[in-house]
């Protein structure tokens, strides 16, 4: 089950199997069935996609309710938040025993430096709880998040961005885009270590008002990225369904090149900027550079679950409650 957008319609589309004759389909502003839910049409044989008039911006939530009672929920993967790029939800998608990631739960996202007011009601309206800056504390200084009513922000550094730039001497940035791919190929080695970092975000989302939970770097990408592997795969959710979900991120590459190529010039030496287009492979979500983080955790631990274990510190009861808190 999918929802997009076409102009001033949803588009709900579902497999034939997901959907048999007399499935009612319904939509809400809650992501679960409840009174509020509002019934749109039958499914009759054959059919597989049905479109509702956009009413509100306010996040909308779409339910088919099977004949003998089976329900899956679906909503808009990508959402629009006035000031932020890159903003999706995790829900939705099926883990090895079929159970599914719940809809507004967790969340990612780019820089929310440029928030607008409008972007903060959007927030609060999601229900968010906290928020995890995975940036260090020079790209926080560059670029602050504003106060957000009612959200608490923690900034909680990942990998490489605990060497500060402050105090330190400006950077040479070469201007050889081949340099940068290695570069994040190394970083990508670096960020998963962040294990306590981890284990502290694990054990917050078991907290009371642990979720919803938005976590985000400057890009939504790379230090996010490994995040929200490490998520999936606590829950089950199958390694290519992982790369999946980081590859979205590349309908962001032009928006994520300026925000990384500005921010790259401003730790810069040189009184002539590098251009934009050098940054290129840092502003992409190649495969191949989730990969690197995937194999120096097996060749750590052997796999990820026992890295996740034996260097993260999750016991087989903290899975558990994560995936009871998570899945349904």
């Amino acid at each position: 089950m999918k929802v997009t957008r076409d102009n001033n319609y949803y588009v709900i589309s579902w497999e034939n199997s997901e959907a048999p004759a007399g499935t009612v389909l319904y939509e809400s502003f809650r992501p679960r069935k409840d009174e509020t839910a509002n019934k749109l049409t039958v499914i009759q044989n054959g059919e597989n996609s049905f479109q509702a008039a956009i009413k509100s911006e306010k996040r909308t939530y779409f339910m088919l309710e099977k004949p003998n009672g089976e329900r899956k929920t679906a909503a808009e993967r990508i959402l629009a938040v006035p000031g932020v790029f890159n903003f999706r939800d995790l829900g939705g998608y099926l883990n090895r025993s079929q159970k599914t990631v719940k809809w507004g739960m967790l969340y990612r996202s780019g820089s929310l430096a440029k928030l607008t007011k409008a972007g903060e009601e959007k927030l609060q309206e999601l229900g968010i709880h906290w928020i995890c800056d995975l940036r260090s504390e020079a790209e926080v200084q560059a670029a602050p998040t504003p106060v957000i009513k009612g959200i608490q922000n923690k900034n909680i550094p990942i990998g490489a961005a605990k060497n500060e730039l402050k105090g330190q001497p400006k950077l040479e940035l070469p201007s050889d885009h081949t340099v940068y791919e290695p570069l994040m190929g190394d970083s990508y080695k670096v960020f998963i270590h962040s294990t306590k970092d981890y284990f502290t975000i694990f054990n917050a989302l078991l907290k009371p008002q642990g979720t919803p939970f938005l976590f985000h770097c400057t890009a939504g990408k790379d230090r996010t990225g490994i995040l929200a592997a490490l998520l999936l795969h606590l829950l089950d959710v199958p390694e290519e369904t992982i790369f999946k979900d980081y590859e979205i991120t590349n309908e962001f590459t032009e928006q994520i090149l300026e925000e990384v190529g500005a921010l790259a010039n401003s730790f810069s030496a040189q009184e002539e900027k590098v251009a934009l287009e050098t940054f290129r492979p840092m502003a992409e979500a190649r495969p191949s550079y989730l990969t690197i983080a995937f194999d120096e955790m097996k060749r750590t631990s052997g796999s990820v679950d026992l890295f996740l274990e034996k260097e993260v510190g999750i016991t087989s009861e903290m899975k558990q409650k994560l995936q009871g808190l998570l899945l349904e």
